[in-house]
């Protein structure tokens, strides 16, 4: 018959029964005339009194078929209203196959059914008693109140509602039939022993795909239908993570989804009514009549074999760890109180607030949705959850080869997990003395300009040179770029003053003398000269020539003056030609006219005139912010932030290779200059140089020198703003008595520095 009528629209056939339908009269007598006709092509003759003709109802195979939808057929309902007590399992399990077969039309039967189907289980002794009698009698009553259900249509929008409980599963299918979500099929069944054993998000997730499998034929085809799930969890599992990010049973459970179009959505508990109900409302299988075993659970997953091992040994090789060490994880996480307080949660499930957990366990409550158990071990997705007492161990093999910070970070993301591990790899790092030795040094800070001053030689650089053997002193002003070289037949403090005497007594003292460190500027005699002449004495970081900008360009064009044939003609040529900052020629900013050259020009060129400071200041302001955008630019400048007295610290010169010399800060000298004492003694370093540890200090407070490089004078760089950020001072320690620093010369003297760089 099915080869007779194959074709043949809006008929089916089952066997010999044919069923023809349409959706209205003039279509049923086009159907009807067309199947007619090709089963009397084919020789058979139709007996009159099994035909029925245009019913509004009809009987078959055991279902009532209406316009309304299908329900159970009468006569089905009173064979089982009809049954006695049962007397073994045998007959059970056929009346109990009956059941089923309506199964789909009653979303409760299951939970009625719970104290008859454990008479199924496997060893299981034979006891029908007064439970298993109420129970029947009850599903009994749900039978002759049984749903009508809708017919399944492609063109309406689709919805599966899976849930889970702690013993069953349950799912129902809907349909929207105008404003209404009109029930397709239902279905539910329990869990067995080793199911009931996963953590609620596997659960939730079981559901689900069973829930989809079993309406398999409804489902597939479909370019999208909505799974609902009250498991909030569970939804990025389905619609967004990738699959080796879930927990690992969750894994061979999503790959069984692969082959259905749907999009998770979340529906709260109190809404998700029949797929609740269902889930605490399991149907236990009529064909199991006993207890999952190995051979049937070893049949299903021949299904799916090759995908599912080779995900999951993916998986397990990221863990390089042996089976006795995952052992001795699983037995130390039975130990800790914490971890195996979030093993029982995630086998049985968590509290619906965060309130009702324990305060150890709030930690873990917020990544409850990615905990599963394998192997007795808590993870969360592939990271094993470490137990308190191993976290020790797992940060210093995580730090293993010094990684930094990130590298570390991203190393244990794909093996192992505890609540703030971030934070702790981030603090071991930190404190892991090889990392601080062996980091690279500092990057350089933002370029600090220097105020134009407001006059010549209100402030001048000076700094010694060495050209084809002999010694000069260069000068310079920072007003106007005048330059001055002098030179020096000995390279003593006497010599250096003479010279510095010379250029005074030409264009008057200045306020401010700027020098680096160098024996001839730090001596006692320089100081002296200093106070006798009345201007400040300023340094530079030690062997930081960068914060004596000024005078480190003067020497490069002094040396470029030196090498010419006649130095003191290309001197003047310096002097009379106009800078690029402020557009005018260091002659008329410093004298107020303009220097006669060789080159030919006006008389009236060489009258004195007068400069607008202003717009010198203007000029100057502008270039230097030229400067300071491009030198940050491109060095890749960042601030450093400062370091505040009693901070511990580690060294770094630019010529050399590692971290070391612990050291601490005795006092700010400016914001990017610290005094500070070492083993070595007591000197000045650039903020560059240092780099905070987190070592305890090593440096005992005991009387020390300071070195030839550093005098104690003042810095060339401005104090800090009051504005800038400060931490709170290091609280002191009580047993330290304040010493005073000595200072012992090359021929034994011992001399004390002035009491105003004290502490």
């Amino acid at each position: 018959m099915e080869t007779i009528l194959k074709g043949e629209e809006n008929t089916i056939c089952f066997f010999d029964d044919v069923l023809i339908y349409s959706n209205s009269d003039d279509e049923h007598e086009q159907h009807l005339e067309s199947s007619m006709r090709k089963i009397v092509e084919a020789g058979h003759m139709l007996n009159r009194e099994k035909c029925k003709f245009k019913q509004s109802e009809i009987e078959l195979l055991g279902h009532v078929i209406n316009a309304e939808g299908i329900r159970p057929d009468k006569k089905k309902v009173d064979a089982i209203l009809n049954m006695s007590v049962f007397i073994n399992v045998t007959e059970l399990r056929r009346s109990l196959g009956i059941m089923n077969f309506l199964g789909r039309f009653l979303p409760n039967l299951s939970s009625v059914l719970k104290p008859v189907t454990e008479l199924l289980e496997k060893d299981k002794a034979w006891n029908w008693g007064q439970p298993q009698t109420l129970a029947f009698s009850k599903a009994k009553e749900l039978l002759t109140a049984a749903p009508t259900l809708a017919y399944f249509d492609l063109t309406k929008p689709t919805t599966v509602s899976a849930d889970a409980s702690s013993y069953g599963i349950g799912g129902v299918l809907l349909q929207q039939h105008g404003e209404k979500m009109k029930p397709v099929a239902f279905c539910s069944r329990t869990l067995t022993s080793t199911e009931q054993g996963y953590a609620q998000i596997e659960k939730e997730c079981l559901a689900a795909v069973w829930a989809c499998e079993k309406f398999e034929r409804y489902l597939i085809g479909l370019e999208k239908f909505t799974l609902e799930t009250d498991h909030k969890p569970l939804i990025p599992l389905i619609n967004t993570k990738d699959l080796d990010e879930t927990p690992i049973r969750c894994q061979r459970m999503l790959m069984r989804l692969m082959r259905f179009s749907l999009t998770a959505s979340y529906s709260p508990g109190k809404t998700l009514v029949v797929a609740d109900a269902l889930s605490r409302s399991p149907q236990s299988p009529v064909q199991e009549g006993r207890e999952e075993t190995s051979e049937d659970r070893a049949d299903v997953a021949t299904l799916l074999a090759e995908d599912v091992e080779a995900h999951v040994d993916a998986v397990q090789s990221s863990w390089p760890v042996s089976d006795k060490r995952l052992d001795e994880i699983a037995a130390l996480s039975q130990q800790d109180p914490v971890v195996k307080a979030a093993l029982h949660y995630t086998a049985n499930g968590w509290p619906r607030y965060v309130t009702d957990v324990e305060p150890a366990l709030k930690d873990y409550y917020a990544f409850r949705g990615e905990f599963s158990i394998h192997r007795g071990l808590l993870v969360r997705g592939v990271r094993i959850v470490i137990p308190q007492v191993l976290r020790e161990e797992m940060l210093n093999r995580i730090h293993e080869g010094h990684l930094g910070i990130t590298k570390c970070r991203e190393r244990a993301k794909s093996t192992v997990w505890w609540p703030g591990i971030n934070e702790n790899i981030k603090q071991r790092v930190l404190a892991c003395q090889h990392c601080e030795e062996k980091q690279p040094s500092q990057r350089s800070e933002p370029l600090m300009t220097t105020e134009l001053p407001d006059r010549p030689f209100q402030m001048v650089a000076a700094d010694l040179c060495d050209f084809k053997g002999q010694s000069y002193l260069v000068l310079i002003d920072y007003y106007s770029r005048y330059l001055e070289i002098a030179h020096l037949p000995r390279e003593t403090s006497e010599v250096v003053i003479g010279r510095m005497k010379n250029i005074f007594a030409h264009h008057g003292i200045p306020d401010v003398v700027v020098t680096d460190n160098g024996s001839q500027f730090t001596s006692t005699e320089f100081q002296n000269f200093a106070a006798a002449w009345k201007f400040t004495h300023s340094t530079s970081s030690p062997y930081f020539p960068q914060s004596n900008g000024e005078a480190e360009r003067a020497v490069k064009e002094a040396k470029k003056i030196l090498a010419q044939e006649d130095p003191f003609l290309a001197l003047l040529s310096h002097r009379a030609t106009p800078t690029t900052p402020t557009g005018t020629s260091p002659a008329e900013l410093a004298l107020g006219r303009k220097m006669r050259t060789t080159l030919p020009t006006l008389a009236s060129n060489l009258i004195p005139k007068t400069v607008r400071r202003d717009a010198i200041k203007a000029r100057d302001e502008q270039a230097k912010l030229r400067n300071k955008s491009d030198h940050d630019r491109r060095h890749g400048t960042e601030t450093i932030p400062p370091l505040i007295p009693g901070d511990t610290l580690l060294q770094k010169l630019d010529h050399e290779k590692s971290w070391g010399k612990p050291a601490t800060v005795l006092r700010q000298c400016a914001p990017r200059s610290y005094e500070i004492r070492s083993e070595r003694g007591q000197y000045r370093r650039n903020r560059r140089h240092l780099r905070l540890s987190s070592r305890q200090s090593p440096v005992p407070e005991t009387p020390s020198r300071r070195d030839a490089d550093q005098p104690g004078l003042s810095s060339l760089e401005p104090p800090p703003t009051p504005g800038s950020p400060r931490r709170p001072p290091a609280a002191p320690n009580p047993g330290e008595q304040p010493s005073t620093p000595v200072i012992k010369t090359r021929s034994g003297r011992t001399v004390r520095p002035p009491s105003r760089f004290e502490e």
